[in-house]
């Protein structure tokens, strides 16, 4: 993003968290219902976030280097180790969202799901032209570190924090917490998993696209639309998420700003030429 970009969006999102810090409980009380469109966005919600980390993977392993051929063979395995192990993951991602929703389904799926993404990772990474070697590369180390500090993050701020989900609550005038009240729960317990949301935090990983047109000359002139797609699917996921009873509209707004901070200091470290280039 660049300085007035990020301003602003920052900036109306702390708005936006001060107003939900004293209306969380009313918005969720008059909105949970689970609608259809609500259920289709907890399926494909994180699924943009996981296809760019498995693109990530096949980049490495497509520039590896090919002067040291040990070195080449090792970045194979572990890169392809991590190919498809986040192709999995996305893979019982979406299988196991979706039979919440539906019911069961044939464990097949997994795999279908599994390679569907992994297909779209490769398909980005072989857009990439093999003259853009250093910034695929630059990409895939902050896509990657990313997802890992999403992950560890979020759950650890999960287990500290033990807000109750507004679905589990059986009196919520009682049970309801503000989102900055920590209660020490034990340890993780799901139920007790909706600050800050999880879906929303992966919603937000999408921002990795703005990564993209550098070095993906089919993408060059359609920043703005990127930009656009970018701030729309987070809002989306992320209202989606408070329709569910999943979390609450703070719960959505935390997270949102938390993945994006930390895609903000991690494109701070990797492209701080370009950085200190913008307005």
């Amino acid at each position: 993003m660049a300085k007035n970009e990020r301003r602003i969006v920052f900036a109306v999102g702390l708005a936006l968290l001060a107003v939900f810090t004293f209306t969380d409980l009313q918005i969720s009380m008059a909105v949970a219902t689970k609608p259809v469109w609500a259920r289709v966005f907890e399926v494909v919600g994180e699924i943009p976030f996981t296809t760019l980390t498995i693109a990530a993977c096949a980049m490495l392993v497509r520039f590896r280097t090919r002067k040291n051929p040990v070195l080449g063979a090792l970045c194979v395995v572990g890169a392809g180790a991590l190919f498809a192990l986040c192709s999995l993951m996305g893979g019982f991602m979406t299988y196991n969202y979706l039979t919440d929703n539906l019911g069961a389904l044939p464990g097949f799926w997994i795999a279908v799901f599994a390679l569907l993404m992994a297909a779209a990772g490769i398909g980005i990474a072989c857009a990439v032209p093999a003259e853009n070697r250093s910034k695929a590369l630059r990409y895939a180390a902050v896509a990657l570190l990313y997802f890992v500090l999403v992950i560890v993050i979020m759950n650890s701020i999960k287990t500290v924090w033990g807000r109750m989900r507004f679905r589990e609550m059986t009196a919520p005038l009682e049970q309801f917490t503000r989102w900055y009240q920590i209660v020490p729960r034990g340890g993780f317990n799901n139920i007790y998993a909706s600050f800050p949301s999880g879906h929303s935090m992966n919603s937000a990983g999408v921002i990795l696209l703005m990564l993209l047109p550098p070095m993906i000359p089919a993408l060059r002139g359609r920043e703005k639309l990127l930009h656009a797609c970018v701030y729309v699917w987070c809002a989306v996921v992320g209202i989606s998420r408070v329709f569910m009873g999943a979390h609450f509209a703070s719960d959505v707004t935390v997270g949102i700003l938390l993945s994006l901070t930390i895609f903000e200091v991690l494109r701070a470290v990797f492209y701080r030429a370009e950085r200190t280039a913008q307005p």
